[in-house]
């Protein structure tokens, strides 16, 4: 499902059809000098920006995929390691000291701040955000480890019970990891995409919006303001993100 910015987006593009599509009703008048506005430019203009929404369309389900995959792996963590601190309580011969760096540990786990990519709703520091995000997947991972490694030295921790063995915390990681690098992996061409899509529609010289704009106005020129054609022309609203 595509997210309420890339809807704006493809709103953009989809206008820019409907204008180009009142311009062809107009016929002969329509006869603008500025090469930019005239009918082959635009078509062009529209086929081109619609391909590359598409391209962030098709490219946007694996990444919230990859996300969503993500996001169910870790979410269970907090809960899982309240009773993995009664656990390891319990275990004969732990120490105050001990279960003191246990509780350290996940306190860290606990109290890094989880930043979801916003994939249902893009910023224009998207890349930023992504980033941020990434670093704390990671950085949970990492911290993950560390309290493997507590585990594996702490003498007679050994459950029976499988959810508080270390090879089950083994397998989370390698999961965890498994999951973060995927997310990485499809934010990439997604984030390509976008920015191609960000240049052909709002920041190259020859922009989806700013043509729209112009040829509006254009439009205003040879066209009675009070008319019905006019009128409808004007209700084509176009937006920079």
């Amino acid at each position: 499902m595509a997210s309420t910015s890339e809807v704006g987006h493809a709103k953009n593009v989809a206008n820019f059809k409907l204008l180009m599509n009142n311009f062809v009703a107009i016929g002969a008048p329509y006869n603008p000098t500025n090469p930019q506005l005239q009918l082959t430019f635009l078509q062009n203009k529209y086929t081109l920006s619609f391909n590359i929404q598409k391209s962030v369309n098709d490219l946007l389900a694996p990444y919230t995929m990859a996300v969503d995959t993500r996001e169910q792996l870790f979410k269970p963590l907090n809960k899982e390691l309240t009773k993995l601190r009664k656990a390891y309580k319990a275990t004969e011969g732990v120490t105050a000291v001990e279960l003191e760096n246990l509780m350290t540990i996940i306190r860290k786990l606990k109290g890094e701040k989880k930043s979801k990519p916003k994939s249902q709703a893009e910023t224009p520091d998207e890349a930023e955000t992504h980033s941020t995000s990434q670093l704390s997947y990671d950085q949970r991972t990492n911290t993950l480890d560390a309290l493997i490694s507590l585990l594996q030295n702490t003498p007679n921790y050994n459950p029976n019970e499988p959810e508080y063995q270390v090879a089950t915390y083994q397998a989370k990681k390698e999961a965890m990891l498994e999951a973060t690098q995927k997310v990485a992996e499809t934010f990439i061409p997604l984030n390509t995409a976008r920015s191609e899509r960000n240049k052909e529609l709002y920041l190259a010289d020859d922009n989806l919006v700013d043509i729209a704009i112009k040829a509006k106005d254009y439009a205003a020129t040879i066209l009675d303001t009070n008319s019905a054609q006019y009128k409808a022309i004007a209700k084509i609203k176009f937006r920079k993100r």
